[in-house]
């Protein structure tokens, strides 16, 4: 085809042509770009096949935050380029087989910039890909569900199950990563092959629920090795000592110390305050239970960060107990017991689900 170079079909930096109400309503956020190329009344954008405006949208989008960055007649591109040849443009490269077929099935009104480069990102992924040019109609919140699983889940079988919340194809992917973990990462496609059969949405999840059961019961894990600066409570005095030392009630946790289940350190590195640190152990191993200064006070984010750092090194995870998501796993789906109550977990430090010491 040749290159496609800057001519008339660029952004200018002149006056403003409006758009009309019609072109308001289908492009939205779009509809000033597309004036500037297809002036009022619009003709030759609303004579443009779905997929083609949809594409006219992504490369508006490229032109505008990059001007210099793209020298791209998009009119011509758009009104002109073969089916293979455009494809290849919005990729960047090239570009899977049905890419302008699916984006004729993104409907009639342009989508947010957002959602535009979460459908390029999947459809640049091989699982993904495989669900995108069957589905009949595509969605920009389906595409916000798939991104939230990981490449293995992105499966017809497993998509189609997913309840319309994000939160319920977050914690499907968790379970997912934490049943590799307790199972072998060679588990992985066993997983995928059998949740990809379940019939319901209640069934892929009861079926990731019991994916983070042991496979045998009455394991005990050793205290994981930590570094020097890491000082084991491992007598009842010791734990006595801790607790009124940093005004806490890890007293109460003396059973579970003595079962196994839970490890408790006093951390004290130079030059840093000490903490009080306590490890749980679950199907999956080890977890960060907690972290806290003297009377309870928060360890502040480079601290932390540090301590995560080394727990990680020798191989204790953080975030929730398998026993918390398997219970919400259920709810998510269940229609009699939802929906899951899914706690705050934005930033890094919510993500580490501290203070889950009862589990």
């Amino acid at each position: 085809m040749g290159t496609l170079m800057t001519r008339a079909g660029v952004l200018s930096r002149g006056k403003v042509p409006a758009p009309t109400p019609l072109l308001v309503f289908i492009a939205g956020p779009h509809a000033g770009r597309v004036a500037h190329l297809w002036p009022a009344p619009h003709a030759g954008f609303f004579a443009l096949p779905t997929a083609r405006r949809h594409a006219a949208a992504i490369l508006l989008q490229r032109r505008w935050t990059d001007p210099g960055g793209m020298e791209l007649d998009v009119v011509h591109a758009v009104e002109r380029a073969r089916d293979a040849d455009l494809a290849r443009i919005l990729m960047r490269g090239e570009a899977p087989g049905g890419l302008m077929k699916a984006l004729g099935r993104l409907g009639e009104a342009l989508w947010q910039e957002d959602a535009y480069d979460a459908f390029l990102a999947l459809f640049a992924d091989p699982e993904a890909v495989t669900v995108l040019r069957h589905m009949p109609q595509i969605e920009a919140d389906q595409l916000t569900l798939m991104q939230a699983l990981p490449s293995a889940l992105r499966v017809p079988g497993i998509i189609g199950r997913l309840p319309e919340r994000k939160e319920a194809a977050e914690d499907l992917a968790d379970a997912y990563a934490l049943a590799r973990r307790i199972h072998g990462a060679g588990h992985g496609p066993h997983l995928v092959k059998r949740w990809q059969r379940a019939a319901t949405s209640v069934r892929l999840f009861d079926m990731a629920a019991e994916a983070l059961q042991p496979a045998e019961f009455g394991f005990v894990l050793a205290p994981p090795r930590l570094p020097a600066a890491f000082h084991p409570v491992r007598t009842r005095k010791a734990l006595a000592e801790i607790a009124l030392e940093f005004h806490n009630c890890l007293r109460d946790f003396a059973a579970d110390l003595s079962l196994g289940r839970m490890a408790v350190y006093a951390v004290r590195e130079g030059g840093r305050p000490p903490v009080a640190l306590a490890l749980r152990q679950d199907p999956a191993g080890w977890r960060l239970a907690e972290a806290k200064l003297a009377r309870n006070a928060d360890v502040e984010e480079p601290h932390l960060r540090h301590l995560v750092g080394l727990l990680e090194g020798a191989g204790v995870r953080t975030g929730e107990s398998s026993w918390t998501l398997a219970d919400r796993l259920h709810k998510h789906a269940c229609p009699h017991c939802g929906p899951a109550y899914v706690p705050h977990r934005e930033d890094w430090r919510a993500g580490l689900m501290l203070g889950s010491l009862w589990d």
